[in-house]
């Protein structure tokens, strides 16, 4: 897809992927691009790209699904949505179950409320497009970070789904699966010091990640992955499960 002339949707924009996506897209001329977030941020960032921004929960299904109908309202029609908002929380099975539950509505849910305004409108108007910022912990895992790659890995499955189901009907699914951004939510992070095992591939800047989600986006691309060894791992994984395994074993620290 071509964005020139586009209508856009990005969520989790005030910061992070999600406003590295908004400042690219912008080159590409598009129509309009609507800004999502909690954060009342994403005013200031909508302001700066000429954006309309929406101050909004993605857990709040009726508040984010009304927000939705307004910019489908305002605009006719959307072209893509880049369902980006997402939390990480770390923990193991300490992770209390308000945690468990608060990560499950950022991580999944708020793909799945998005998807029930969007894809029958999509399918109204012959067609559109849906990305859905995943992670690599989704294709592959995360240790010590067991409810944020468990729902990452839901999440992926719907991704493969909502492509399964409505790919040959005029609606296009990515999934972006980056390993580690250089965003606010990893600097916070202190255990991915440079000597952690989970650096060993690098943090990319979030402009980077932008650049390798248009290009992916122009092949249609289902999996976008800018962090070009993942895909040797997930083969790898396919290969040999338990040697899989027991290499991530040693990631563990």
């Amino acid at each position: 897809m071509k964005l020139h002339n586009k209508n856009i949707i990005i969520t989790g924009a005030a910061n992070g992927i999600g406003k590295a996506l908004a400042e690219r897209f912008v080159s590409e001329k598009p129509n309009s691009i609507s800004l999502l977030d909690i954060n009342p941020n994403v005013h200031t960032v909508a302001e700066q790209l000429d954006s309309d921004g929406y101050v909004v929960d993605v857990k709040d299904e009726k508040s984010f699904m009304d927000v939705l109908d307004k910019i489908i309202s305002k605009e006719k029609s959307i072209d893509l949505f880049c369902s980006n908002a997402g939390t990480q929380q770390f923990g193991s099975i300490d992770i209390t179950s308000d945690e468990w539950q608060a990560t499950w509505e950022v991580n999944v849910m708020s793909h799945v409320h998005a998807a029930k305004v969007l894809i029958p409108h999509m399918l109204n108007n012959g067609g559109g497009y849906f990305l859905l910022t995943v992670s690599a912990a989704g294709l592959l895992n995360m240790p010590g970070a067991l409810s944020y790659a468990t729902t990452k890995h839901a999440a992926l499955g719907l991704a493969e789904n909502l492509s399964i189901m409505y790919g040959s009907k005029g609606i296009t699914v990515s999934a972006l699966c980056p390993q580690l951004v250089d965003t606010e939510m990893v600097r916070k992070v202190k255990i991915l010091d440079e000597n952690h095992p989970l650096m060993k591939d690098g943090v990319l800047p979030a402009e980077v990640i932008a650049e390798e989600t248009v290009q992916g986006i122009d092949r249609e691309k289902f999996l976008i992955l800018p962090h070009k060894e993942v895909l040797k791992y997930i083969q790898g994984k396919a290969m040999d499960y338990d040697a899989w395994l027991d290499a991530v074993r040693k990631l563990v620290p």
